[in-house]
């Protein structure tokens, strides 16, 4: 079917072969116009990596799935087994297609064909890793998407199939921080200086430390993904380049993509590599958690029992920065939830939820009540620090509970 003339979905999904294993693109990189036009077809299966509120096709509705990510859309499938849930980091994640997954076809969006190849537009992330290893690869046209000047193209005869399927992109509205989330932001900005390596995710903590970074200088920026943030860091001064592998953000930053050479795409064998990460000096990862407890341990994938997210690259980054000369492992988080009636800062991590991170991988925990330095504390000063900078409504009630948790030791 390869041809440097793109054909209609009908026309690809009629051609589909049964029993394919198929690997579905996540974040901006979705092929909407495929997926909504795919009868159920319970012959294949489909591999994914979906980003929760970003994308919500039903792909259980579809056929079974395997998934690396947790989203509400894919909850239902995961309770009754249409759907398997594996727990991989984002770089386990990028191994598991390369190999263990048997992917057969990629699916996902580009942009408009140029120069005898396709640009990945503004997901760059493991759609490489199934061009390595051999998997029929199906571009599905986009004019309106980004060609970037720094990132992966496939050639147009690498190409099993190229669709014509243009399709909104998703657009991830930039939260206006609260007062809490903003002083949480600055203490995060106060732990890095000048001249550093910064990674951060997206949503609103993100947003509120990029913005909080307006008056550094001499930044770089490496992680899994962009924001509008970013270019705004850019324009500022404060940030001289950034390397990712997705963007997410506003029609503004997609459309800033397309001529801005400055931010540069790279697959998750590049931007998530734990020793490429521990080769960048002073690299401090800056990521988000549910709830820490009393030892340093993070959950940053489950409420009450329920999968909300993934592991995701946090531990990637967090080893990375850990390695770095100079680095540093930063989890920041508001003290409190629903409207400060539940502690965010627990005595210990309920029985049943996983540890998304160690104890002993955790450098610094940051809330709006200030900084806790866990890196080389021993145990009881890591439970005192983190009581000083829980909501204060709960901190005499931690410190009871954390000195009965220590008799029993």
């Amino acid at each position: 079917m390869t041809s440097a003339q793109a054909v209609s979905v009908t026309a690809f999904l009629a051609t589909l072969p049964r029993g394919l294993r198929v690997f579905i693109a996540g974040s901006g990189g979705e092929p909407l116009a495929v997926l909504a036009a795919m009868p159920p077809r319970p012959d294949l299966t489909l591999l994914a990596l979906p980003i929760a509120g970003v994308n919500r096709t039903d792909l259980p509705a579809i056929a079974p799935v395997e998934a690396a990510f947790m989203t509400p859309e894919l909850r239902p499938g995961l309770a009754d087994g249409r759907v398997r849930f594996l727990p991989l980091h984002y770089s386990e994640a990028d191994a598991w297609l390369r190999g263990p997954a048997r992917a057969d076809m990629a699916i996902f969006r580009c942009a408009a064909p140029r120069d005898g190849g396709v640009s990945l537009a503004l997901a760059h992330d493991f759609v490489p890793a199934l061009a390595a290893v051999g998997a029929a690869l199906v571009a599905v046209v986009d004019p309106g998407l980004p060609d970037v000047p720094d990132g992966i193209r496939l050639p147009l005869d690498r190409l099993h199939a190229l669709v014509d399927g243009p399709s909104d992109s998703p657009i991830l509205p930039a939260e206006v921080p609260g007062s809490a989330m903003q002083a949480m932001a600055r203490h995060v900005a106060g732990l890095v200086r000048d001249g550093e390596t910064v990674q951060l995710g997206i949503g609103a903590a993100a947003n509120a430390v990029l913005g909080a970074l307006r008056d550094h200088r001499r930044l770089r920026y490496h992680a899994g993904m962009i924001s509008d943030g970013v270019p705004a860091l850019l324009d500022a001064g404060a940030l001289e380049s950034a390397t990712t592998g997705i963007a997410l953000g506003s029609q503004a930053l997609y459309d800033r993509l397309a001529r801005e050479p400055r931010i540069a795409f790279r697959p998750v064998s590049e931007t998530h590599d734990a020793a490429r990460l521990a080769a960048i000096p002073r690299f401090i990862a800056i990521n988000a958690a549910v709830e820490v407890d009393l030892f340093g341990q993070v959950n940053s994938e489950m409420i009450e029992g329920r999968q909300i997210s993934a592991q995701g690259g946090v531990a990637d980054f967090v080893r990375g920065a850990r390695r770095s000369a100079g680095g540093r492992a930063v989890i920041a988080l508001l003290s409190s939830g629903r409207g400060g009636t539940v502690t965010r800062i627990v005595p210990r991590l309920a029985p049943g939820t996983p540890v998304s991170i160690t104890r002993a991988d955790i450098d610094v925990v940051v809330t709006e009540h200030g900084v806790a330095e866990l890196r080389h504390a021993d145990i009881d000063r890591r439970a005192e620090r983190l009581i000083a900078i829980a909501a204060p409504q709960f901190r005499d009630r931690l410190a009871e509970e954390w000195a009965a948790m220590r008799r029993a030791m």
